[in-house]
């Protein structure tokens, strides 16, 4: 691991050619900004109507069709009105889309179900599987124009999932980073969502320090996010090794989380880091 180096802002000689390219480059857009003029504003001004879309709860369907519904609330800027809405769905498989169907704005815990979809997209039974993904955007009309919503309710079909499955021996595995090794992942005991990742420090030939990684599971979404933790004092010269999860989910078909680490030291960075930790 001696090889390893740090990612840290050295070569301040740059900085000032870079701050040219910089000037430049704004410089270049302020001027292109400037074609755009308030007459044209004017005539866009009003031309559309962009709807505003929650997050969804739950945000993911399962393979038990029947049970499986999203929910989410739609709303339009103070003022506005369109003369339609309706909601569009688009499975990322194959790029099949549909019009599921009107609403009218502002919608609250606007229910969508399996069922609705794989009606509505022609899709049968025995092809909504695990993997699957499905895209929902809010069709509006207004003064014969329609807009689509930039953005998109995303919802994939998982597996089956319960909260036993996140804790147990599991085997880490970073190419990039490169280490590998058995860890025991604990639940704290006032939140099963909450998941503490011993012995890492020691897979990368380090002496832990008795701190833990933290993994915080958002049950609706499946993401992971958690606290910079400093788990060993000393690595390969430097002080205060620490991981802080960045980004994250876990997979309830592989049965593993897949997050990627921010690890510094006092002296700073290394970067960022994919693991993918797999229960055994």
């Amino acid at each position: 691991m001696v090889g390893r180096r740090l990612t840290l802002i050295d070569n301040l000689k740059n900085i000032d050619n870079m701050k040219k390219y910089i000037f430049a480059i704004i410089a270049a857009l302020f001027i292109i900004s400037c074609e755009n003029t308030n007459e044209n504003l004017v005539q866009q001004r009003g031309a559309a109507v962009v709807p505003k879309m929650s997050e969804v709860l739950p945000a993911f369907f399962t393979e038990n069709i029947n049970a499986s519904f999203v929910e989410f609330d739609v709303s339009l800027s103070p003022g506005e009105s369109v003369e339609k809405a309706e909601i569009e769905v688009v499975r990322t498989r194959g790029n099949k889309s549909a019009i599921l169907k009107s609403i009218t704005l502002p919608a609250t815990k606007l229910k969508i179900t399996a069922t609705e979809i794989l009606t509505a997209l022609s899709i049968p039974a025995n092809d909504f599987v695990a993997g699957d993904n499905f895209n929902l955007y809010v069709l509006t009309t207004k003064n014969g124009k329609t807009t689509r919503s930039i953005a998109a309710v995303g919802i994939p079909v998982v597996c089956y999932f319960d909260v036993s499955m996140l804790t147990g021996n599991y085997y880490y595995v970073s190419t990039s980073w490169g280490d590998e090794g058995d860890v025991v992942l604990e639940a704290d005991p006032g939140d099963p969502y909450k998941i503490y990742v011993s012995g890492i420090a020691e897979t990368m030939g380090l002496t832990g320090n008795g701190n833990r990684l933290e993994l915080n599971l958002n049950p609706n979404n499946f993401r992971v996010t958690g606290p910079r933790v400093v788990i060993a004092s000393s690595a390969w010269g430097y002080t205060n090794f620490a991981m802080a999860p960045s980004s994250g989910r876990f997979d309830s078909c592989a049965n593993a989380f897949i997050v990627t680490f921010a690890i510094t030291v006092d002296q700073g960075s290394f970067g960022s880091f994919s693991f993918t930790f797999t229960k055994q």
